[in-house]
């Protein structure tokens, strides 16, 4: 991406479209979650790639370029939320889908039925456990980068990270554990341990011990099990392409854009 966007910076058309398209899904799923109102994400969506277009110029390459949008997004989201505060919030799985077209892959379940499974447990958690849910589990953003868009230290994330995949299976569990069976008080926090193992935060003796208790604790291994599904199911969510209609708004970005930049690469 780094040579897309040196292209860009040069003012180079196609380079330009091309940045935005592939930013662009990510954008919309992040504040469709977010701000959790359909007419607001598209918003969002306008004024993040107006706001990359303006002040690509400035951006460095101190940070990651996607980290840099993302904290651009999570502005707008925030603007957004704070207007509309008083106001009453469009269904969670309507503002996600409203352009976003086609099944969600998983694994083992329904399709249709898990995503609304997670869709809800998403819209119960808080926005600091949802926001970093979706930055490192549905966009893939490494940890230093959600840490920087989120604007707290790697260790603040992470820490963050454990407590929010811990509510999300708790949110999950009466759905994909039925009849959960009783955790011995003996049990390690094995959710605590399943998400450093996903961080990289367990050297090999502790996954070997994580690995061999599993093997032999029902609960534990149910637990995780529901969280992987969690996970696998949030994870597809970034698999989606470009629709027509966010592409249609990369376009428009970029007419508006044109017409008031009488210089490639100027505000």
């Amino acid at each position: 991406m780094n040579d897309l966007v040196r292209l860009a910076k040069s003012g180079d058309p196609a380079a330009l479209e091309k940045l935005l398209s592939q930013i662009a899904p990510s954008i919309q799923r992040f504040g469709a979650r977010m701000c959790r109102n359909g007419h607001d994400a598209d918003d969002v969506l306008q004024d993040t790639l107006m706001t990359v277009l303006r002040h690509l110029h400035e951006f460095e390459g101190r940070s990651s370029f996607t980290s840099w949008v993302f904290t651009l997004t999570r502005t707008a989201c925030n603007r957004r939320r704070r207007g509309l505060k008083n106001q009453p919030l469009e269904p969670l799985e309507e503002a996600v889908n409203k352009n976003a077209e086609g099944p969600t892959p998983e694994q083992g379940a329904d399709n249709r039925e898990l995503s609304q499974i997670l869709e809800k447990a998403l819209e119960e958690l808080p926005d600091e456990y949802r926001e970093v849910i979706l930055l490192r589990d549905v966009e893939a953003l490494t940890a230093p980068e959600a840490a920087e868009s989120l604007g707290i230290s790697i260790e603040a994330l992470k820490s963050r990270l454990h407590r929010a995949r811990q509510a999300l299976r708790t949110a999950l569990r009466p759905v994909l554990e039925p009849t959960p069976v009783a955790t011995p008080a003996s049990c390690p926090d094995m959710m605590e341990l399943w998400s450093r193992k996903l961080e990289g935060d367990l050297d090999a003796i502790d996954c070997a011990q994580m690995e061999k208790h599993l093997a032999t604790c029902p609960s534990c291994t149910a637990a995780c099990d529901a969280l992987k599904t969690a996970l696998v199911a949030c994870r597809s969510e970034a698999s989606r392409d470009v629709t027509p209609e966010v592409q249609e708004q990369v376009r428009s970005a970029l007419r508006t854009w044109m017409s008031q930049s009488a210089f490639p690469g100027k505000a």
